[in-house]
């Protein structure tokens, strides 16, 4: 199976954003640097990215930490049950605030956990019980026995409102970029945050935003997936 390239996936998006956003009429042609190029009177080029709440580079970004969560529970669970473990199920969820730093000492605590909870009923664990391991918010423990048992991770967020000092960090980065664009006569942004994607899912401020200032975008557009919500930040 050939898997889906950035520029599907950005193409994916601009589609949907064609639904709720009028462009000036032109030909649209898919492209990179910008992404997409509009001819029409004025040859528009729109660069796109994603609305990520942290730089993906940082440890404690979302998108990072919740690829360590799947690879700590998943580590965890072959640690107690390659020690003749029960074959229960236990569905962890993770405190944000506490972000994972030590793998290691993560899973040996899960694993005292399972080993302290493992003739326990079913049901979800009292936060006392798990107290010391501060990278958890909540434990739940499935006791009967499964022949394919597996442990999960339960993804609880809130979803914050918008930062503009993280939009700024965005623009910035792309007007660093900017000198790779080919010419148009006008370069727009266009800032997807993807409802499902924990990492990215937030609230539009819209009521009182206080515009951007950018030397080379003509607009900045922060658009929401599937809402259809809209924000001109320029």
């Amino acid at each position: 199976m050939n898997r889906i390239s950035n520029q599907d996936i950005e193409r994916h998006y601009f589609e949907m954003f064609l639904k709720v956003y009028p462009l000036p009429p032109g030909a649209i042609t898919y492209d990179d640097s910008p992404d997409v190029i509009v001819e029409g009177e004025r040859r528009i080029g729109i660069e796109i990215t994603n609305f990520f709440l942290e730089e993906g580079s940082l440890s404690e970004s979302e998108q990072a930490q919740r690829k360590l969560r799947d690879k700590v529970v998943s580590e965890a669970q072959r640690v107690y049950q390659a020690g003749n473990g029960k074959k229960i199920e236990i569905t962890f969820g993770f405190d944000k605030g506490n972000p994972i730093r030590d793998q290691k000492k993560l899973v040996r605590k899960m694993v005292e956990l399972a080993k302290h909870i493992e003739k326990w009923r079913t049901g979800e664990i009292t936060k006392d019980t798990f107290k010391a391991i501060q990278e958890l918010s909540f434990v739940y423990l499935n006791a009967k026995e499964y022949e394919d048992a597996k442990w999960r991770v339960v993804h609880v967020h809130n979803v914050p409102v918008m930062s503009r000092d993280r939009l700024i960090e965005i623009v910035r980065d792309k007007e660093i970029r900017a000198n790779k664009y080919k010419k148009c006569d006008a370069y727009w942004l266009l800032v997807v945050v993807d409802f499902i994607n924990s990492a990215q899912d937030q609230e539009l401020q819209i009521d009182g935003f206080d515009k951007i200032q950018t030397e080379i975008f003509e607009k900045v557009i922060i658009y929401k997936t599937l809402f259809g919500h809209i924000l001109e930040a320029k």
